[in-house]
């Protein structure tokens, strides 16, 4: 359960655009998530069917991202070229036969094959369309993590890739959104079905020979959703970032991005079910990323801890910190002030 959406805009300072994307990470189980650097001409390979060899390929962009469950598996991330993929849970995904194994892309290595060959959302949508990449659905991970991908870039441009019946879908993304089931082209069907929704208070209404008004601010969003599952967190998103007031940098779309994924977190044990083997499982709010895309910028926060860390892309030494995971500080976890207030 992941929610992802872009933010975009037009820098009135020096007239030129922005994009900012913020993306939470839920799951039932501790990711063991960490900070992942890769730098421009590393080598990777990937799998093929029947632990064949698969794709290789060396690495043009340096980039950075957040693991899960393995060093190895990157989830999210974003390049020096401002291009930006995450991957995100989607049951019921089937994935396309593999007629060239030397093609083959494993699924947990999309994220870490599209940050470092591709510098644009055009770069993405070419490599998966001219039959030089086949991206099947790899080991036993894979199977367990039926994914979909959001990739944005600095331009402002968005798409969603999915694998379903066992084909590849590549759809624009005209409201910069994405969660998870169903599939995309449903969730922006939905999005219909709440068209009242306004930033704007209800007006009074008279009813009989008695006026009534509503009971406070907020009215004009009375019916959105509030509970945590795919749909509505999708309508939340779209609808609160359009109607957000509107920023005119990358730094204020970062603080409206956090403010964004605040409305979607799932405090641990509010989200709870029941797996295969009848054990409890409890879907939470594991981190949640905002990457600058214009000024190459990447910040996360942790659920244990609400203070921000960030790294910069532009300052970043790829070579030094290259193919070392590094765990985000659980500590400090606030600023302390007293000091300043009694001097």
């Amino acid at each position: 359960m992941c929610t992802d959406f872009l933010i975009t805009g037009t820098d009135s300072r020096v007239s030129t655009s922005f994009a900012v994307n913020g993306r939470s990470m839920e799951f039932g189980r501790d990711l063991n998530s960490q900070l992942m650097v890769h730098a421009a001409g590393e080598g990777f390979k990937s799998k093929a069917p029947d632990n064949q060899p698969g794709l290789a390929w060396k690495s043009t962009y340096g980039f950075i991202g957040l693991t899960a469950l393995s060093d190895a598996v990157l989830v999210d991330g974003m390049n020096t070229q401002g291009l930006s993929v995450g991957a995100l849970w989607l049951p019921g995904a089937t994935y396309p036969k593999v007629s060239q194994p030397s093609q083959a892309l494993a699924l947990v290595d999309f994220v870490t094959w599209a940050l470092g060959t591709c510098g644009s959302v055009a770069d993405v949508k070419t490599a998966l369309t001219n039959g030089s990449v086949q991206v099947w659905e790899g080991d036993l991970l894979a199977k367990l993590l039926p994914l979909h991908f959001p990739v944005h870039d600095a331009a402002g441009n968005s798409i969603v890739v999915e694998f379903t019946d066992g084909k590849l879908n590549i759809y624009e993304n005209p409201v910069g959104v994405c969660t998870n089931n169903p599939p995309f082209p449903q969730q922006l069907e939905n999005l219909g079905n709440y068209a009242n929704l306004s930033p704007w208070d209800a007006k009074p209404t008279e009813l009989g020979t008695q006026k009534f008004s509503p009971s406070g601010h907020g009215s004009g969003m009375r019916g959105l959703p509030g509970d945590s599952t795919p749909p509505a967190r999708f309508v939340r998103a779209a609808y609160l970032k359009q109607y957000a007031q509107p920023v005119s940098n990358s730094t204020d779309a970062t603080t409206l991005a956090f403010h964004l994924l605040n409305t979607v977190d799932i405090p641990l044990g509010t989200s709870r079910g029941t797996d295969k083997l009848g054990k409890d499982t409890v879907d939470y709010t594991q981190w949640a990323v905002v990457k600058d895309l214009t000024t190459l910028t990447l910040s996360v926060r942790f659920y244990g801890n609400p203070l921000v860390y960030s790294v910069s892309l532009n300052t970043l030494d790829f070579s030094g910190a290259a193919g070392k995971p590094f765990p985000v500080p659980a500590s400090p976890n606030s600023i302390d002030l007293t000091a300043k207030l009694s001097s």
